[in-house]
């Protein structure tokens, strides 16, 4: 798995317990960082995962029913609590979400958004039910059930042919990753397999240290996030979004070098989530090892040669210059002749002047 997937992996199971960011004016948005993983099938999107589960970092959610992943409720009482009570305070991965029937996608999508779901019932419940667990609340009152969860999550799927309100539900609420797949990546794949390589105990560890924390995100903050974003490429609809999940990325990363807020190179440092949000908003597919390289060229300083990313990258030179023309056909990188060498990069996002960015610091 990519190192740059595989770390936005690891933040959304450390967000899991995070509680909210807020601004100076009192806007709130959810802590908890979402992903929707899209690849083909065969590709070991569950095989990838599995590992996380067997450490207790995440749940998958097999049974999509109402009854299964809600409960049951009669008019005199609470009879059962669904799978959804397993997810307090982990990470819920949700397999083919797009084939769950419309009423349990309702609640995991409100969920996922504002941690909390509620629906009026067609009854009047006689004996009132209150479960309230660390990181989970279910209220049946009166002719009102309420849900409240605290988790982040990992939404899979292998068909690309999502339903469009769907499809934009997802991509309001995650950082989207499509990736295809190649021979080579299927040979490798069934020799040695792969998983995200996460110490468990640092993301126990994590959630323990940032449970329920409110941040707040002051204004110098967001206006450099906002900076960046100024010649992206995405519709002008997936911004705000966008720029929330640069928050969250950006907080995380300071959090694992010791810092308790967003600093100028924690925001220097998230720039790669672009590259990201970029490819995904626009569903352009990938395979792993091309969105390696690409994210590389895009962290780069400088064009590198072929020669020097299959080395990087421990890949034949073979196949790397395969994906770099790739790229350079789709237009996602470009070449520069340099003395007798061919080098390659991606083009960065223009700098704003060095007097705007150091402006109210």
């Amino acid at each position: 798995m990519p190192s740059t997937i595989a770390k936005l992996i690891k933040f959304v199971l450390m967000s899991a317990t995070l509680g909210e960011f807020q601004t100076e004016r009192g806007h709130k948005t959810r802590g908890a960082l979402n992903m929707w993983l899209n690849s083909p099938f065969g590709t070991g999107k569950t095989s990838l995962i599995t590992p996380l589960a067997q450490e207790s970092l995440a749940v998958f959610v097999h049974d999509y029913t109402v009854a299964g992943l809600v409960g049951t409720i009669k008019r005199t009482g609470l009879a059962t609590i669904g799978e959804i009570r397993n997810l307090a305070d982990k990470t819920a991965i949700l397999e083919e979400f797009q084939n769950a029937p419309k009423t349990s996608r309702a609640v995991l999508l409100s969920l996922m958004e504002e941690h909390s779901y509620s629906r009026v019932l067609g009854f009047e419940i006689l004996k009132p039910e209150c479960i309230e667990e660390e990181g989970f609340v279910f209220k049946a009152v009166g002719t009102r059930l309420s849900i409240q969860l605290r988790a982040s999550f990992i939404v899979l799927s292998m068909t690309y042919h999502t339903p469009s309100m769907l499809e934009n539900a997802l991509l309001s609420r995650c950082i989207p990753v499509f990736l295809d797949t190649s021979v080579d990546e299927q040979a490798d794949l069934f020799v040695k397999g792969h998983s995200v390589q996460v110490k468990a105990s640092e993301v126990k560890r994590a959630r323990e240290e940032l449970k329920g924390l409110s941040v707040l995100v002051k204004a110098k903050v967001r206006e450099k996030i906002a900076k960046k974003y100024r010649k992206a490429e995405m519709k002008p609809e997936y911004l705000t979004r966008a720029m929330w999940d640069y928050v969250r990325v950006s907080f995380l990363t300071a959090y694992e070098n010791g810092q308790n807020e967003i600093t100028k190179e924690t925001i220097e440092e998230t720039e790669w989530l672009i590259k990201v949000q970029q490819l995904g908003y626009a569903k352009r597919t990938l395979t792993k090892s091309a969105y390696e390289i690409y994210l590389m060229l895009a962290n780069s300083d400088e064009p590198l040669t072929a020669s020097e990313i299959a080395t990087k990258m421990n890949f034949s030179r073979e196949h790397t210059s395969r994906i770099l023309n790739e790229l350079v056909k789709r237009k996602l990188a470009k070449k520069v002749q340099v003395s007798k060498n061919v080098r390659y990069f991606v083009e960065k996002e223009e700098e704003t002047e060095k007097a705007e960015e150091e402006e109210g610091e």
